[in-house]
């Protein structure tokens, strides 16, 4: 409910901000703080490895000018063509409202993409209280991709936790997009974070 009444209040300094995330916004490099990723500035620019996934979700990097080790503390990394953030990095960085999610554990980054021009990424975040309270069983249940996105004018990380505060967020701060929170059948079927990124991607048309 604090996070709903937070996004009424603040939705009148959206009105007129346009932000319009593209990976060529950051240089090559490496980001190692918060600080240097906030003001696009890379902290140095070592020889490092191509991505290297296998879900397309958690990506890691080998450092090729410190004898291959992974690359494990830097908040952000631009190879050029793509930005990845780092996971716990970036949990860090959530409000106040969006504490208490776990992860996947070990040390990856996850992908930025452009949706709405906003930087947007997923991860199977999971709510630590569900485990707590619900066990592994619980935990498992609710594992499912949610989406966050970089409100550059607010320095703010927002994680949408739910469908329904997705919602909310699209109705305060986007009202002209029509909706289509449907999930699918099948082989098609969505989760929260598919259905939040394809959402989003609808900003610029409508």
């Amino acid at each position: 409910m604090k996070k709903i009444i937070t996004l009424l209040s603040l939705a009148a300094f959206a009105v007129g901000f346009s932000q319009n995330f593209t990976p060529n916004q950051y240089p090559k490099g490496v980001y190692e703080t918060y600080e240097d990723f906030r003001t696009k500035t890379p902290t140095s620019n070592p020889s490092l490895s191509a991505a290297m996934t296998e879900d397309q979700i958690a990506y890691r990097f080998n450092n090729l000018d410190d004898k291959g080790k992974k690359l494990k503390k830097a908040f952000a990394i631009s190879d050029g063509e793509n930005v990845y953030l780092h996971v716990v990095n970036l949990i860090k960085k959530f409000n106040s409202e969006d504490k208490g999610q776990g992860y996947d554990g070990g040390i990856y980054y996850l992908k930025a993409e452009n949706k709405g021009g906003y930087l947007f990424v997923r991860d199977y975040f999971t709510s630590n209280s569900a485990a707590i309270w619900g066990g592994i069983i619980a935990a498992a249940a609710a594992r499912r991709t949610k989406g966050v996105i970089y409100e550059e004018e607010k320095e703010s990380f927002n994680l949408f936790r739910n469908m329904e505060e997705f919602k909310t967020f699209m109705q305060v701060n986007h009202p002209s997009v029509v909706l289509d929170l449907e999930k699918g059948k099948g082989d098609a079927k969505l989760d929260e974070g598919e259905i939040e990124a394809k959402n989003l991607a609808l900003i610029k048309s409508a």
